[in-house]
């Protein structure tokens, strides 16, 4: 599977890299098999999200 292009993704449900309309689980080091179909009530992280958490903004 391919890799992040950050590495320091956390942990979470992110929209499959291979583009398929699903979700998949990023462990914070790869991605996994474990796949969900997109639900409103699953959380994405988003970029700014991500970058926030790795600047310790506020």
């Amino acid at each position: 599977m391919p890799s992040v292009n950050n590495s320091l993704a956390p942990a979470g449900w992110y929209r499959d890299p291979l583009g398929l309309p699903q979700l998949r689980w990023w462990n914070g080091l790869h991605w996994t098999n474990r796949v969900e179909e997109h639900r409103p009530e699953i959380q994405m992280a988003s970029p700014e999200a991500v970058e926030s958490n790795l600047v310790g903004a506020p």
